[in-house]
């Protein structure tokens, strides 16, 4: 089996995102120095897997609370339907990559496992399994997935994972706010533009000129990558394995940045915003009690709101693209991908669990209890899912055609995400000049790559 990715794409664990993102601490989900683990290989030449001889299939999971239970339900119906016998095991997103790597390590690891970005770095290192094997022997080749969904499950020529939700990001715009500013339905920002024009009609300042209300910050709960994306930036290069984060659309991107800084006086901005703390979750989300008019966010907010604000007058659009972008798009994350350790006892079985994760019943089900969105455009699609949460079409287009795209596939990701935040966080203070950061950074990025592809090499 051959996979073609596309070449137009370069608390909860939804929580953990949305605070990283609005506190510019990237998401360090996987260091690039964990060690280089022999790869075993997942089938014998052929394809033919080696029986497993009714081991029990070992499920370690990232999930908690109501997403476990419906995680154990899933599990349950697994072993019903396959006489199989899955243990669910919930760590929790916070412990599970370190538990996980530490298992690989010691020789003792489960036989399958909820990671995200993780998996970029970990499975050129050897710590999963490649599973590209098992998929052909069984005719899994990606047939109905969303292009961005497909995408995101392969690096490096080898497919690392499963998936059954897809984290999709969106404009996200308080009503209220929006109708005193003058804007209703149909004049909504489509372009940066548009929503510089509609961030600075809806913000609000004191008597004494300091921020009551911010109309929209764009590094607030995007990440950065989102917008970048959005103004048709690439910043990989797969074919020739090339960083390209010091592009013109980048350096526009983050110069938008500082004309918020510049405008709304980034003093007063974080003063304002400090007084948010981790609000996330919580009933006092800025936007929900109008400290912020606009905000990107995900498509898990929708499945919140009835719990933290039930009369939210809120309206969701696609969000906007700049002026080298062409469409809306928007972050297409694997919310959980289901990956099979190097090491594992039942290698098979943790395949096949996967695989079960990944059909239809279970992406329907685990869509819309978390309001994230399916990866197979038949559950997407389907009726029952459509329905279940307002704005489910927006979000299902923003996973189809060229609208979504994947994380950079690249052993670096961690490394990138933190460091063009760490950039964001001195262009918008004025600390360092953009073109220059950037021209620094896409440097730095390029040898972190290299030094990886030679350690892996020598240890492969």
């Amino acid at each position: 089996m051959q996979h073609q990715p596309s070449k137009s794409h370069g608390l909860s664990r939804r929580a953990f995102l949305q605070m990283t993102a609005a506190g510019l601490g990237g998401m360090a989900l996987a260091a690039c120095t964990v060690p280089v683990v022999p790869s075993a290989a997942p089938a014998a030449e052929g394809g033919a897997v080696p029986d497993q001889q009714n081991l029990p299939i070992i499920y370690w999971s990232m999930f908690g609370l109501q997403e476990a239970e419906q995680a154990q339900a899933q599990v349950d119906r697994f072993n019903e339907q396959t006489g199989e016998n899955a243990i669910f095991m919930s760590i929790g997103w916070g412990n599970i990559a370190e538990k996980v790597q530490v298992a690989i390590e010691g020789g003792n690891p489960p036989d399958m496992v909820t990671l995200w970005s993780q998996v970029y770095t970990w499975g050129p290192r050897g710590l999963l399994q490649p599973l590209e094997s098992y998929a052909e022997r069984d005719g899994w080749d990606g047939e109905g997935w969303s292009p961005a969904a497909w995408d995101a499950l392969w690096s490096d020529g080898h497919l690392w994972g499963t998936g059954h939700t897809l984290n999709v990001f969106a404009l996200h715009i308080n009503q209220a706010a929006a109708d005193e500013g003058g804007f209703s339905a149909d004049n909504l920002p489509k372009t940066f533009s548009d929503l510089d024009t509609m961030a600075e009609a809806l913000t609000r300042y004191d008597d004494g000129g300091d921020l009551t209300r911010l109309g929209f910050l764009p590094w607030r709960n995007a990440p950065v990558f989102h917008w970048l994306w959005a103004n048709g930036a690439s910043l990989y290069d797969e074919e020739s394995d090339k960083i390209t984060a010091d592009s013109e659309q980048v350096l526009e991107v983050l110069q938008w940045y500082k004309s918020y800084a510049d405008k709304y006086d980034i003093e007063k901005i974080d003063r304002f915003v400090s007084g948010f703390g981790d609000r996330s979750i919580l009933t006092d989300d800025p936007w929900y009690v109008d400290k912020v008019g606009m905000q990107i966010d995900g498509s898990w907010k929708r499945s919140w709101i009835p719990r933290y604000a039930p009369d939210m007058n809120y309206t969701v659009v696609k969000s906007p693209y700049g002026p080298q972008g062409s469409e809306p798009i928007s972050l297409n994350e694997i919310g959980a991908m289901f990956s099979v350790p190097t090491g594992a006892k039942n290698p098979e079985g943790g395949w096949q669990l996967a695989k079960f994760m990944a059909e239809k019943q279970q992406q329907i089900e685990f869509g819309k209890q978390v309001g994230d969105i399916p990866p197979l455009t038949d559950a997407a699609r389907d009726p029952d899912f459509l329905a279940h949460l307002p704005y489910n079409e927006l979000f299902v287009e923003l996973t189809e055609g060229t609208a979504g795209r994947p994380w950079p596939r690249m052993p670096v990701l961690a490394t990138y995400q933190d460091e063009m935040n760490r950039l964001v966080n001195q262009v918008v203070h004025g600390e360092v000049d953009a073109q220059q950061g950037l021209t620094v950074l896409n440097e730095k990025l390029q040898k972190e790559l290299d030094d990886f592809r030679k350690q892996t090499a020598a240890g492969s």
